[in-house]
């Protein structure tokens, strides 16, 4: 993955960032550092632009203004494939050729990325995600969930310093969420940078380093999990009464309050 002049991993930077539909920004502009290892859970109610921050970071149709940079360099002057070397995205739509081969939609990203062996790429992403057997299907033939994981798989195969998941977990069953949150955690042991759009606030505050909350009229919350998902601006943000417990083995778990 692009690493800096000494051979290390290097950060990434978001100055005065915000997405943009329509001439108006949809969050107000949001500067953060993301250090190599760091998740950033991208979080929010529905319709408060998780998505569209996350096209607008990977240049896929969102306008934005500000700059996003990794290692001094700025993304968003960066023609297709430079970009593709160095950030991956996994969208909410999952749509690909139905004919196309679960092994070939992931050797798309072999090839855009940064894998030296693209075959190894391929096998390695695949069996990282649990769908070896999958890969001689077509795609149109997989369920919801089984497309998830290909094109996470795809995405992993690509290899890059920053991943932009846009909620991995959606489609999932219960023990394939808990095999994404391990590959999220591999992935920030290695050092990548990782962007997660999540609306599991329990996820979020077990997998991610930092939080940025998205609220419908702009605002834009930033800091440890712990601190951003505490029961007052949950409330504010979404309109619902939470708890916070930790479970004997410190995983900490938000639940809905009998209050109303």
């Amino acid at each position: 993955m692009p690493q800096g002049n000494h051979g290390q991993p290097v950060p990434a930077r978001l100055r005065g960032f915000a997405a943009v539909r329509g001439g108006t920004p949809l969050s107000e502009p949001i500067t953060l550092d993301l250090a190599p290892g760091s998740v950033l859970g991208l979080l929010g109610p529905n319709g408060a632009g998780k998505s569209s921050l996350l096209s607008a970071l990977a240049r896929t149709g969102v306008a934005h203004r500000g700059s996003f940079a990794h290692g001094g360099v700025d993304l968003g002057g960066l023609g297709h494939r430079p970009r593709a070397r160095r950030i991956a995205l996994l969208p909410q739509d999952l749509a690909a050729p139905p004919e196309l081969l679960v092994s070939e939609l992931v050797g798309v990203g072999a090839l855009a990325g940064t894998a030296p062996d693209p075959a190894r790429a391929i096998t390695g992403a695949l069996e990282r995600c649990g769908i070896a057997e999958l890969a001689g299907r077509r795609f149109g033939t997989l369920s919801g969930g089984q497309k998830q994981l290909a094109q996470l798989a795809r995405v992993l195969a690509q290899d890059t310093a920053i991943v932009l998941l846009d909620e991995p977990t959606a489609a999932l069953d219960l023990g394939h969420q808990r095999a994404v949150e391990r590959i999220i955690n591999a992935l920030a042991a290695d050092g990548r940078i990782v962007v997660a759009a999540l609306h599991d606030l329990t996820l979020a505050l077990n997998v991610t380093t930092s939080a940025l909350l998205l609220d419908r009229r702009g605002g834009a919350h930033t800091g440890p999990p712990g601190t951003v998902l505490r029961p007052d601006l949950v409330h504010d943000v979404y309109g619902v009464h939470t708890e916070l417990h930790t479970t004997p083995g410190g995983r900490r778990i938000l639940v809905p309050a009998d209050t109303p």
